[in-house]
């Protein structure tokens, strides 16, 4: 990947041949004579696909090879299975691995042989193969947590009763900057330990809600009285699979005593709010199929923020900007998708910018039905954190650091108090994470959407960057919190719509000063594939923000009635369908960027399918970027940065991602 300089801001002169390339991509004609493809409308929801088209491109391969290799796959039902597919599942070479039933969804091995049977049943919704997964990596003060925390009523809030669930690759129990947080842990690798001997899991969960026993406080998390419950999905050498996460996914909405499945969950138990994805799989299929999108709803729905990691596919192995590479979860519009910003290690934040890995949309991910493809394009990243070069814990003896020892900061500390500092998406996500703690304990009636509005509203729009890098703009805490402790509790699913949202008739300043700087709010959210803008975001009540919606679904806008699926918007809220660039006033303030496409010479869109292993070096620089992952594109633990000095990148790449 390229290098990120602190100056560099991107341009807007147009390419004629690039524009017209992109908007023969984006609307419909096909570039290779393979599938038609559509612009982004919705795939027909009653459209029945054909069995071909139930099973993932990922898996089609396999399946018409037909040779009787072994794959493992995730099957996804639609309804109670018949006894013919149950035989089926119950034959020789066939082997249901686990049971994921909050998710409706099994772990099948099985002969590729058998696929094509498989998508002949009518039961069966689709079927996608077990990916594998890896990493994706002064943050109180930049962020605007501490400062929040000098304003009147605010001391206490540290996310103390709203907890984090952490699915990564374990937590060093015994390191004083998070080992006295862990609630609870356990571990679907299969290798049974709950340690992190690779080294990310640590690292993220003390961004999220580390302590302040190291460094007299220098590096606390952003939320650090929330618990952090340890789910441990990547293995020792940072790689996992789809169906750790899901099997970790189910556990929090499974029942505590399998025996009473209508008694407590264990996300209630373990009071577990909010959930951080620091990982991610290339978006191929639609987040209507994909197996971790479509669990990352689900909980979204039962009353849990979903943070997860936008991917560190931001430019190519010769610094080029790449869009449309969004990783899943991320390309979900229930999930509060995040991006990466680098404050170039100030607090002030009248220097701060995206950073050149940081993925950028729209999503690329789709469904094909009746032969064409239907691309979900939606604006995400929903927001921007800090991600460059934050420190935070080292456990001990990790694979990382004795790789490469260049990340360690603090080298004369004893064990359990070193630091070490990482990069990517994967830092950045906690970072927003520990925000949705504080903001559920200053208001414990927020729904998901409700929160992720407030951050979105009131994030900072940073110059020069468009709505596919930045979403709205960058996390800020203390606007955020302040606009949190102003909005109702007692909104329900009843609340009628454009009833007032706020405890009182004068809304929140829209803008926030830190260290001397003050810098507006976005005032406004991303609706999937457009935008809205308006004071009566945050004084009126919209359907967006109800449990069991995503914001952007269908969006009915007008006089609040819903029309078909569609969720509703009240009046007073303007709504756009152009991608906007910032001067850093207002998120609108700037260049249309799309539809009136503004990209600089030499930009490329692409489809998620061809990601290094998600290791880079210095700032931006991967260990085995571009090297396509086939069938088996894995997941990754969305970034380990490894920020040595300038020239300890310049080593050669091997073709499976090792170094020379």
């Amino acid at each position: 990947m390229g290098y990120e300089m602190k100056n560099s801001k991107p341009a807007f002169t147009a390419s004629f041949l690039f524009l017209c390339a992109l908007v023969l991509s984006l609307y419909g004609f096909s570039t290779n004579g393979v599938s038609a493809e559509s612009n982004g409308v919705a795939a027909p929801g009653k459209a029945k696909r054909s069995q071909d088209e139930k099973i993932s491109e990922t898996l089609r391969e396999h399946a018409a090879r037909g040779n009787g290799e072994i794959v493992q796959v995730i099957l996804q039902f639609n309804g109670k299975s018949s006894g013919r597919l149950n035989a089926l599942l119950q034959r020789n070479g066939v082997r249901v691995k686990d049971e994921l039933k909050e998710f409706n969804s099994a772990v099948v091995e099985l002969p590729s042989s058998v696929l094509t049977q498989l998508s002949e049943f009518d039961e069966v919704e689709f079927i996608s193969l077990d990916r594998e997964i890896r990493l994706l990596g002064h943050v109180e003060k930049t962020t605007g947590a501490a400062y929040m925390r000098t304003q009147s009523g605010n001391s206490g809030i540290k996310g103390k009763d709203v907890n984090i669930a952490v699915l990564d690759s374990g937590i060093d129990k015994d390191h004083h900057q998070i080992g006295s947080r862990i609630e609870t842990q356990l571990d679907f690798t299969g290798e049974g330990r709950f340690d992190d001997v690779y080294g990310h899991g640590s690292h993220v969960a003390a961004l999220a809600a580390g302590v302040d026993h190291v460094a007299h406080g220098a590096y606390t998390g952003v939320a650090p009285d929330a618990d952090v419950i340890n789910l441990r999905v990547l293995n020792s050498q940072g790689f996992g699979a789809v169906s750790n996460v899901l099997k970790a996914l189910n556990w929090i909405l499974a029942p505590v005593d399998p025996n009473k499945p209508l008694g407590e969950k264990n996300y209630q138990k373990y009071k577990i709010k909010v959930v951080n994805l620091s990982l991610g799989a290339p978006a191929v299929d639609s987040y209507k199929d994909d197996p971790l999108c479509i669990a990352a709803r689900r909980l979204v729905n039962n009353g849990i923020v979903v943070v997860a990691a936008a991917g560190n596919d931001g430019t190519d192995a010769t610094g080029r900007k790449i869009y449309g590479r969004i990783h899943a979860p991320g390309n979900e519009p229930a999930v509060l998708t995040v991006g990466a910003a680098n404050t170039f290690g100030t607090d002030i934040r009248s220097d701060d910018g995206v950073t050149s890995y940081s993925s950028r949309g729209p999503t690329r991910s789709y469904r094909t039905v009746l032969g064409i493809r239907y691309y979900d394009h939606i604006i995400k990243p929903d927001l921007v954190a800090p991600g460059n070069k934050l420190i935070s814990a080292e456990s001990r003896s990790n694979r990382l650091v004795v790789e490469y020892p260049q990340l360690a900061c603090t080298p004369t500390s004893g064990s359990n108090h070193k630091m070490m500092r990482m990069s990517g998406t994967s830092m950045a996500t906690p970072l927003v994470s520990g925000a949705a703690s504080l903001l559920l304990q200053a208001n414990p009636k927020l729904t998901p959407n409700l929160v992720k509005m407030i951050l979105m509203y009131t994030a900072q729009p940073l110059a020069g960057y468009n709505m596919l890098e930045q979403g709205t703009g960058q996390l800020n805490i203390e606007g955020a919190v302040r606009l949190a402790r102003l909005v109702r509790t007692d909104l329900s699913n009843l609340t009628p719509l454009d009833a007032p949202l706020l405890i009182t008739l004068t809304p929140p300043k829209p803008s926030t000063s830190l260290d001397g700087y003050t810098f507006p709010w976005a005032q406004a959210i991303l609706l999937n594939g457009g935008y809205a803008t308006g004071i009566n975001l945050i004084t009126r009540y919209h359907r967006i923000y109800d449990l069991g919606v995503a914001i952007g679904d269908g969006v009915a806008i007008g006089d609040g009635v819903a029309i078909g699926d569609g969720v509703a918007i009240g009046d007073g809220v303007a709504i756009g369908d152009n991608i906007l660039t910032s001067t850093g006033v207002a998120i609108g303030d700037g260049h249309i960027f799309f539809l009136g496409i503004s990209l600089s010479t030499g930009v490329a869109i692409g489809d998620g399918v061809a990601i290094g292993d998600g290791i880079l070096l210095s700032d931006g620089v991967a260990i085995g970027d571009g090297v396509a992952m086939g069938d088996s594109g894995p997941i990754w633990a969305l970034s380990v940065l490894l920020n040595g000095d300038n020239t300890a990148e310049m080593k050669a790449v091997q073709e499976d991602g090792s170094i020379q």
